[in-house]
């Protein structure tokens, strides 16, 4: 018979392996077989909630929220309809009030000309408790995202007065959702929007989005600091073409990291974009600027997060020549200087978005958004949940930490290898080269020999080598060469 002591310490010993265990899990819920969608995820309630949207035809949409359990099964899920109304795609964070509640923003049209924003309160069962509506009335008043401080509730996104020009909507309200204020702040002539707000270390706000000149392409990224009487402290504009911050992320010194889209332009009928993040300090002075991934087919950057680690966790997509689009994910630290990055889909003939991403309960990661079939995949756009473990992998099957940049100690120098994880192109750099007759195999994660090629030095002791054949997945490879010893690693394939 076991003693008391015996079964405590079994107890606290099959928690504990529970709790750090990773979970893993890449999902897509078709909850109301329609056009169903999210942009936001937060843990709440022993799990996960997400609010988004559902629709009966492409033009009406009806607000929806879905719970799950760690493991990313549906605990519950509700739709919310008012008649001859249409809630829009543009939904803010959660804010939790308690163990037992929470609150969602967002937007829904009533005719035309006339869009309110709400903030809705909710219980841990998705009861509606409560719903308040806000804006100058018949005018389109859309709230993009919303932030507690103390005692207080801040929601910013646009006011557009029958599309002649647009202004940042903020707007303040008690926990209980009562407005205390409502402000515009916008330039006459020109249009500015927020995608993000957060608060800061020194009890400002920092608001992103765009600003451009009404009716052009003008339209660049835009961040500004206000008091929480909503007057301006500063404001910081980049001229573009069709621009945007669309994430902000505020620091412990009150600097603030902005992460977006720079330079969109439409050529071919395919989207343009550098993936940008810049750093900006406590006065608005620019600590840096720096752009990620290829110069083309990305959609920018939608949401950062500071991770365990000390650096960023930032999400994005990037959208190929024959339209399928992967979710992607950076990691940079703290200068900027990118550390890896990662493509996902769920579908490989589909359209994968991420709209938000979160460190959980584990350390791991996980992303949320909506994913569309393509190419008889069949199917409707749906809700896309992925979670990945703390060094980003998607199964138990270690994939090693992912790098960007790795750099190996050998006999003959110093390598570097990049990018990895890679997708059609690896690239060797030796500090001083390799014999003539080099080879690099690649082996499976069981040291099944795969395919071996020659590697040959062109300019710079660099050898670039295609591996665009090479199935997705983990690889170990081994460079021989004549006379020397070999160089071994690890390199992820991920297209």
């Amino acid at each position: 018979m076991k003693t008391l002591a015996q079964i405590v310490i079994f107890v606290l010993c099959f928690c504990s392996i529970n709790y750090k265990a990773q979970v893993y899990f890449n999902n897509r819920y078709d909850t109301y077989s329609s056009c169903d969608g999210t942009n936001s995820i937060d843990t709440m309630f022993n799990g996960y909630v997400s609010a988004g949207i559902t629709c009966s035809t492409v033009s009406f949409y009806t607000f929806l929220l879905n719970s799950y359990n760690y493991n990313g099964t549906i605990k519950n899920s509700k739709a919310f309809l008012i008649p001859n109304n249409n809630f829009l795609s543009n939904y803010g964070k959660y804010i939790r009030l308690n163990n037992t509640q929470f609150l969602v923003s967002g937007s829904r049209a009533y005719k035309p000309d006339t869009t309110l924003a709400f903030l809705w309160r909710f219980n841990a069962s998705l009861d509606s408790i409560s719903y308040k509506e806000y804006g100058f009335p018949n005018q389109t008043n859309v709230i993009s995202a919303h932030i507690q401080s103390g005692s207080y509730i801040y929601m910013v996104g646009y006011n557009d007065v029958l599309a002649t020009n647009s202004d940042i909507l903020l707007i303040k309200t008690d926990t209980a959702g009562n407005e205390i204020w409502k402000k515009k702040i916008g330039i006459p002539g020109w249009d500015e929007s927020a995608f993000s707000i957060q608060i800061t270390a020194d009890s400002k706000l920092a608001i992103c989005g765009h600003k451009g000149v009404h009716n052009t392409s003008n339209d660049g990224m835009y961040l500004m600091k206000v008091d929480t009487s909503g007057l301006m402290i500063w404001d910081k504009y980049y001229p573009s073409i069709f621009g945007a911050f669309l994430s902000v992320k505020t620091l412990s010194d009150s600097s603030c990291i902005v992460a977006g889209g720079d330079g969109l332009s439409w050529v071919s009928s395919n989207v343009y974009s550098k993936n940008v993040v810049a750093r900006i300090d406590v006065d608005g002075n620019e600590i840096w600027k720096k752009y990620y991934g290829p110069l083309s087919n990305n959609t920018g950057f939608v949401s950062i997060i500071e991770n365990n680690k000390g650096n960023f966790t930032i999400a994005g997509q990037r959208t190929y020549t024959n339209n399928t689009v992967s979710g992607t994910v950076y990691e940079i630290n703290q200068n900027g200087d990118s550390i890896f990055s990662k493509e996902y889909r769920l579908l490989p003939n589909s359209q994968n978005y991420f709209r938000d991403v979160m460190q959980v309960y584990d350390k791991g990661y996980c992303f949320a958004g909506f994913l569309s079939p393509m190419n008889g995949d069949g199917g409707s756009q749906d809700i896309w949940l992925l979670k990945v473990d703390s060094n980003f992998c998607e199964s138990n099957v270690s994939c090693g930490y992912p790098t960007g940049i790795r750099n190996i100690s050998f006999a003959l120098g110093v390598m570097t290898l990049y990018p990895n994880p890679a997708q059609n192109e690896l690239i060797f750099k030796f500090e001083n080269g390799v014999s003539e007759d080099a080879t690099i195999a690649f082996m499976d994660i069981l040291g099944k020999l795969v395919v071996e090629y020659p590697l040959q030095i062109k300019v710079n002791n660099e050898a670039k080598l295609n591996v665009s054949e090479l199935p997705n997945g983990l690889y170990y490879y081994r460079i021989n060469q004549h006379n020397a010893p070999s160089i071994s690693g690890k390199v992820t394939i991920f297209k």
